[in-house]
């Protein structure tokens, strides 16, 4: 197929029938526009039905960026295939972007794009935007991201879009933000990450257009400002939005006020002031999973009262509970009244780690052993009071360097342990990851099988449940 691709030249005879589709081809091949239709000696027609199996097992198991240039290069074969690349598979995510691994595809379109200039690729891009008719999930990423391209877009599918992702666009702006949304009614899901020329004008159209929006992603905008957002929330009625990511995009206790009119809101993901999460908590019922970045312990300590709150008076039931810290250690007392949330899946993982998961920080430890089993004792009397209401644990403590022998020792007296993650926890032998193993492996059956753990208290261990 891609030797197919690379014979076919379009021809420069028919330039009146120049499609969107051939200047593309011709852009991504030769970087010149004013690609042509196919020549006679190459208009072989085929059924329709043959030509979309092809289509559909050119870009399978490809990634977005890479199916792009892989449409472009299929629409240079003939006249029919170009007429049906313009819908080639509306469940396919198309990527304006062939940066993402970069290694893993030597197919001579893949190579030759890599090749261009910024300035080509946009050209390239605005080309190939300008032949879009039924693609429902866009990614734009990269340098060669520009206004005009998302706004040709925004024209070409905007009705029908229902998934857009941005990242690392450094060159977009507000503008072609709002242009986006605003074409996109039946938008679902909304990521824009690193977009050093976004200000946040386009937040209000994005939550007061998009009716069905059910995840919005902003993270990595330190630029973004929140005011416009917050003045047009007074007016806002319910929302679907169910996900809610916010990571460094300048954060404040004055989030509070959108967080009010959030009130569907399963999972969230915050970092900068507690005051957020415990709006989160009061505000939104069906709140099932947390994931909160925190880089003080003032913060941790009011984030985690108003937990305990939510817990005893069982107004909120969360399935997991993610704390990232950042910068400090926890003590044992935030790491009891951890192991005391009502919790089947428990994430306290290190910020340093999540940054850089390969690099040895063995100097840094969020987490210590008398840590551990302070979590392990208030895990322990929780599930003891709760007796049969038992649920199985998932625990992840990435990046606790100063994790030794004492803690795994500590994890082994949790009743049912069915999942853990500890990377980054370099101290760790492997006698003691051997034993953790068959912990997990134990636990797993024991939930495959139906059994539940003993809840009788040990007098002469109280810590541990048999």
């Amino acid at each position: 197929m891609g030797a197919a691709c690379q014979e076919l030249r379009p021809c420069e005879a028919e330039r009146s029938e120049c499609t969107d589709l051939a200047d593309a081809f011709a852009r991504l091949n030769y970087c010149t526009g004013n690609g042509s239709g196919s020549s006679g000696q190459h208009d072989v027609h085929l059924p329709d039905e043959v030509v979309r199996k092809i289509s559909t097992c050119l870009v399978q198991n490809e990634t977005p960026g890479h199916a792009l240039v892989h449409i472009l290069a299929f629409c240079g074969v003939c006249r029919q295939w170009r007429s049906v690349g313009h819908e080639l598979n509306p469940g396919v995510c198309i990527g304006f972007d062939v940066l993402e691994n970069t290694f893993s595809n030597n197919q001579p379109s893949i190579q030759r794009f890599r090749r261009l200039t910024t300035a080509q690729k946009e050209e390239v891009f605005f080309s190939a935007a300008k032949l879009l008719t039924g693609y429902t999930e866009v990614a734009f990423s990269g340098e060669a991201v520009s206004d005009r391209l998302v706004q040709t877009v925004a024209q070409r599918v905007g009705a029908i879009l229902v998934k857009v992702k941005l990242h690392n666009a450094k060159q977009v702006t507000d503008a072609a933000l709002c242009t986006l949304v605003r074409a996109a009614p039946k938008l679902q899901s909304f990521v824009a990450e690193e977009l050093d020329r976004v200000a946040g004008n386009f937040l209000v159209p994005l939550m007061e257009d998009c009716s069905n929006l059910t995840t919005a992603h902003v993270a990595n905008i330190p630029s973004l400002n929140w005011s416009l957002c917050k003045q047009f929330s007074t007016t806002w009625g319910p929302k679907s939005l169910t996900k809610l990511v916010v990571r460094a995009a300048g954060l404040d206790d004055t989030f509070c006020s959108i967080i009010a009119k959030l009130n569907n809101l399963t999972d969230i993901e915050l970092d900068g002031p507690a005051a957020n999460i415990i709006e989160a908590t009061q505000q939104c019922p069906a709140l099932s999973r947390i994931s909160y970045l925190v880089g003080k312990k003032s913060d941790l300590d009011a984030a985690l009262a108003a937990l305990t709150s939510m817990k005893e008076l069982r107004r909120l039931e969360l399935k997991q509970l993610e704390l990232i810290v950042r910068n400090f250690v926890l003590t044992i007392e935030h790491l009891r009244t951890i192991g005391r949330l009502r919790v089947a899946d428990l994430r306290i993982d290190s910020f340093i780690y999540k940054q850089q998961p390969t690099l040895n920080r063995s100097s840094y430890s969020h987490v210590d052993n008398e840590g551990v089993k302070a979590l392990v004792d208030g895990i322990c009397a929780e599930w003891g009071l709760r007796r049969g209401d038992m649920a199985p644990l998932k625990l992840s403590l990435c990046g606790a360097t100063a994790l030794t022998h004492d803690a795994v020792s500590a994890l082994l007296r949790l009743p049912v342990l069915t999942e853990l993650d500890i990377g980054g926890c370099l101290r760790i032998t492997a006698m003691d990851k051997m034993r953790l193993v068959a912990k997990v492996k134990a636990g797993r059956e024991m939930l495959e099988s139906g059994r539940r753990p003993q809840n009788r208290i040990n007098s002469r261990f109280p810590g541990l449940l048999l």
